[in-house]
């Protein structure tokens, strides 16, 4: 008896993962000289496919007109945003991905900042990985957790490299090809890109080009990724922190802030009880009423092979503890919460 046929969308499912997988792969070679055409070129095929197996899921044909041809990459994806599977957002990231894929197809890619092409491929891989979760839940697991890149350079951002491209698009038909083939890719309507002349036609005669572009848009709306490589001597921690920061800079600006625990938590829970005279117990108990264990202002968990960890607490929780002591001498922690 013939073996049955796996079912069309199965089969679409398992060559999309796979090309997704070789993208990275190919990302991550080393010394490699077309590593960003053939990134781009797997992961657009990845995005083709994974689409295609979406709509046949969902009964929707994926041919052209009459002909066995089937649509295109960009058409699919299109597709899954009318039909709610992909936000706005997605859909426009992965459209960039697609349209420097046929750049590179069809004749040359310019030069990329790697930060772009990072952007676009690890928003382009989780993006990947949440429709396949959401789609086809139980082949969720066969995509690996971690990809592992190492990175020596202090690089900024998709938005940052951008902005810069943006401002050159006026003197370098370097950088003004890349941005068109990156604005093409979001203002890609559903059945056609904008050609050159169109794109050029967006800021002719004005000052300023960024306003005018839906990469604009694009990049004050959209989370960025910077990729951080932290290395300390030892007994140092290393936190990293977001905080809102101005509307006016969207390139994610990284401050690393060296933290030496004995001088910036120089108290044990202990230390602290002796200091306030209170016993072990009623400080560990206040620490946590008040509110301080667990901030980084207050308390640092250190790890420790003997006893699991060990709590350390700065300065000013000694102060927060002793103010309120003050204001109320009857203060207990086992029945008051902050």
């Amino acid at each position: 008896m013939a073996k049955r046929r796996r079912r069309e969308y199965l089969i679409l499912l398992e060559k999309s993962k796979a090309a997704a997988e070789t993208a990275i792969d190919q990302f991550n070679r080393v010394r490699h000289p077309y590593k960003n055409e053939t990134t781009l070129i797997l992961l657009a095929n990845a995005w083709e496919l994974l689409s295609k197996a979406v709509l046949v899921q969902m009964h929707k044909s994926i041919k052209k007109g009459n002909r066995d041809e089937t649509i295109s990459g960009e058409v699919a994806v299109s597709r899954l945003l009318h039909h709610k599977k992909l936000n706005q957002h997605q859909v426009e990231t992965i459209q960039q991905i697609i349209s420097l894929r046929h750049a590179a197809t069809h004749h040359y890619l310019p030069g990329v900042p790697v930060e772009i092409i990072q952007h676009l491929l690890f928003f382009g891989c989780k993006f990947f990985r949440q429709t396949v979760q959401d789609n086809f839940p139980s082949h969720a697991k066969d995509l690996e957790q971690n990809y592992l890149s190492i990175s020596f350079t202090d690089l900024t951002t998709y938005a940052d490299r951008v902005q810069k491209l943006v401002s050159r698009v006026k003197k370098s038909q370097t950088d003004k090809k890349l941005v068109w083939l990156l604005e093409r890719g979001i203002a890609f309507d559903g059945n056609s890109y904008i050609t050159q002349s169109q794109f050029e036609t967006k800021y002719r005669g004005k000052h300023r080009v960024m306003p005018y572009l839906a990469l604009g848009k694009f990049t004050a709306e959209g989370d960025m990724v910077r990729i951080v490589p932290v290395e300390a001597p030892k007994n140092y921690t290393a936190d990293i922190n977001l905080r809102k920061g101005s509307s006016k800079d969207s390139s994610l600006p990284v401050v690393v802030k060296r933290t030496n625990l004995e001088e910036d938590y120089p108290y044990l829970t202990k230390e602290i009880g002796e200091k306030v005279n209170k016993s072990l117990n009623f400080v560990a108990k206040a620490m946590s009423s008040l509110g301080l264990k667990g901030d980084r202002r207050y308390h640092q968990k250190i790890r420790s092979s003997k006893s699991g960890s060990i709590q350390r607490y700065s300065p000013a929780a000694l102060d927060r503890l002793r103010q309120k002591l003050k204001e109320d001498p009857e203060y207990d922690p086992y029945q008051n919460v902050a």
